[in-house]
């Protein structure tokens, strides 16, 4: 009986109740939009970082690690190579011989990390070959080549085919120069990695450093990420005299950004159902006090305060209940919508580049996230009514009637 009164109750005053129902389902909304869109930002963010520089696993001499020597490289690293390419969880491999250097051009100079690459290997591995906009990523069979970001072509003030050289240290420690052409200029989505890092031949730039077929670096990428610290676990057995780090320990800022923007999401929700508690509160205080007689008829004719509080209450779950559905199909449709659109923030491009974050955001939203914000919209929803229900139980069945 009281849920039927409930139910008829909130379609007395359609317009309230619509209101009430509208500020759940957008409350929810925006709550989970929140999330799918920084989601996806760090979604993006992670595996440009993957695809660009990082892979999902590295293997380095220890020593190579702490401070980048030309001497430290892996033992037996073509053997680990051959390995790796036989495992079944492995997408793809590739050996690389990196070190830090000068690039100097007819204007002016800068420092750079150098990695000396298997084009081939390093195709499936990076999404440098794709980011070429000028060029090509290396012509089979030529000498000296090498492939740069086009902040660094800025600054250097060179373009495709111009002459550069770089001066680094060789395997005993010499200092050594070599002259390379400009094969291709690329741009990926964080400027910072484009003004930093170049790309040579890997023989052309192990002839120089003196290091032959030896390699400083093993990058992994798998067919599942999710599965990164697993299988580094079982190579870490494999190869106990090698240093093996998945991406978070190779930069644990990133990783530590991405546990801080998942606490900051359900901050900024908490300020979401936090203002959408005061609309419900106002709305249902306002409900209350017109129906001031109602209440008075309703305990003068024998109803005790409990089912009064329980009926306001109920009034309440059913808006809520109503409201929630709503809000989640909204969720959906917008981030389906946005998700191959695409949510364009070209306006702060080059902050957003400067950060190694994509201009152009798609959210992504997980589904184990509609439980915990659907709960909490529900359990604001049904905090907000204690209030109006309370006051409804102060209300005297004498004085009540005889309210206009």
């Amino acid at each position: 009986m009281l849920f039927k009164i409930a139910w008829r109750n909130i379609w007395r005053n359609k317009m309230r109740s619509i209101v009430v129902l509208s500020s759940v389902a957008i409350g929810l909304f925006a709550g989970m939009f929140m999330i799918a869109f920084f989601q996806g930002l760090m979604k993006q963010e992670v595996d440009n970082a993957i695809e660009t520089q990082l892979s999902h696993i590295q293997l380095h001499n220890p020593a190579f690690a702490e401070d980048k020597e030309v001497s430290a490289l892996i033992e037996t690293g073509g053997f680990i190579l051959d390995q790796l390419r036989k495992n079944e969880a492995v997408k793809a491999v590739s050996g690389r011989v990196v070190t830090g250097g000068m690039i100097t051009s007819s204007s002016t100079a800068a420092g750079v990390e150098i990695h000396g690459i298997v084009s081939g290997d390093e195709k499936n591995i990076s999404s440098v070959a794709g980011d070429v906009v000028e060029g090509v990523y290396f012509n089979p069979g030529k000498k000296n080549e090498i492939v740069i970001g086009q902040q660094l072509a800025k600054k250097l003030a060179v373009k495709l085919h111009s002459k550069i050289v770089l001066t680094f240290q060789t395997k005993s420690g010499e200092l050594t120069a070599g002259s390379f052409r400009i094969a291709g200029i690329f741009r990926s989505r964080n400027s910072a990695f484009d003004q930093t890092t170049v790309f040579t031949a890997f023989d052309d730039l192990a002839l120089l450093l003196g290091t032959g077929k030896e390699i400083h670096e093993i990058a992994v990428l798998l067919k599942d990420g999710k599965q990164a610290d697993s299988l580094a676990a079982g190579f870490k057995k494999n190869y106990p005299a090698v240093q093996i780090q998945t991406w978070s320990e190779i930069e644990p800022e990133m990783a530590m950004l991405t546990g801080l923007m998942d606490q900051m999401m359900y901050i900024i929700i908490g300020i979401i159902l936090l203002a959408l508690m005061f609309g419900i509160i106002n709305t249902m205080l306002m409900a209350v006090l017109e129906r001031q007689r109602e209440f008075g008829m309703l305990m003068a004719i024998g109803m005790n305060k409990t089912r009064v509080f329980f009926m306001v209450i109920l009034e309440s779950l059913m808006l809520t209940c109503l409201g929630l559905p709503a809000g989640i199909f909204l969720t959906i449709g917008c981030v389906q919508f946005f998700a191959k659109k695409g949510i364009d923030l070209s306006a702060f491009s080059e902050a957003l580049s400067q950060l190694g974050f994509s201009s152009i955001v798609y959210p992504q939203l997980q589904q184990s996230m509609f439980l915990p914000v659907t709960l909490m919209t529900a359990f604001t929803a049904l905090l907000s009514a204690i209030y109006p229900a309370l006051k409804a139980l102060k209300f005297k069945p004498a004085v009540a009637i005889h309210k206009l």
